[in-house]
Parts: structure tokens; sequence; C-alpha cells
């Protein structure tokens, strides 16, 4: 093998481990599972999760978003939306061990159209690690806000994005 040869190996098996490092490290994100309301599943197919102080004191924590359509808005907008013009969400804001701060829900079939909760949605086997977020969010089998009836059971693994 010649040098120049060499040097282009290494320069072509250096770029190959810098893709495949960049790739594992940027698994994109996911979400499975049901938030139904009425019988009508919301198909929370998007999340997205960052860093953010919960009150005045800058206590840490995170805010996450799931929605049946593609945000790349500011996420904390999506606190008051309506589902009528947005589409169906939930935004959550956790605490650094998981549990739930705010919890803000919106259905395009809830009579109420958003409604928050808190001590009725459960977060389960959470883990923060590596810039990525997993966890289990779910109700303790349906509820009841203001005549409509509801129900979630979504799993999801996120990465942390940058705050803007």
């Amino acid at each position: 093998m010649t040098p120049r040869t060499f040097r282009r190996t290494l320069v072509l098996l250096a770029a190959f481990i810098a893709a495949v490092s960049t790739s594992a490290a940027q698994e994109p994100s996911k979400v499975e599972g049901t938030f139904i309301v009425g019988g009508s599943d919301a198909k929370l197919r998007h999340v997205r999760a960052v860093r953010t102080t919960l009150d005045e004191k800058g206590k840490p924590g995170y805010a996450i978003l799931f929605s049946a359509q593609p945000s790349n808005d500011e996420m904390a907008s999506w606190k008051t939306a309506e589902p009528s013009k947005r589409g169906s969400f939930i935004y959550l804001q956790l605490e650094p061990n998981g549990e739930v701060w705010v919890a803000e829900l919106g259905h395009d079939k809830a009579k109420s159209g958003r409604f928050g909760v808190v001590t009725e949605v459960k977060v389960m086997d959470f883990e923060a690690r590596g810039g990525r977020l997993t966890a289990r969010l779910r109700t303790d089998g349906e509820q009841e806000f203001s005549g409509d009836h509801y129900s979630i059971d979504l799993r999801f693994e996120v990465m942390l994005e940058d705050k803007k």
C-alpha cells in the first residue's frame, strides 16, 4: 500500500466512524401508545423535550411535548394551545426525578378542548441519561374531566433539545 493510498484509507475510515457516531448519538425520538378521549385516539406520534426551570426559584426540570402534528415552535406555547387549531397534544413539565409538575392535555375530540391535570397522570420507568429521556406515561385506567372520559398509555424516548 502506498502512502497516498494509506492516507486515503485513513480519511475514509475517519469519515465513516464520524458518520456512525453522529447517527448513533442522534437516534430519532419515538412515542408509542395511546391518548384516548371519548373512544378516539389522538395519534400522538411526535415528541420533543428540553431542560427547563419549573418555578421562579429556578427549580430544574424537563418540558416534554407530545403532539399529533410536528412542532418546531416554542414548546411552552402549547401549554395554552387549543387542539381545534393545533391538533391533539400533551404538554408536560417533569421534576428531575420524573414526577409530574404540570400536565396540559389537549384532544380534538374533548368537549373542553384543553384541560390541566396533575395527579391523574403518572410517569413510570423514568430515566434521564446521556441527554435522553425515556419513560412511560399513563393514567390508572379511564379518568374523567368535565364530562370527557380519557386514558393515556404512552412510552417514549426522546433526545433533549438545546434551549433556544
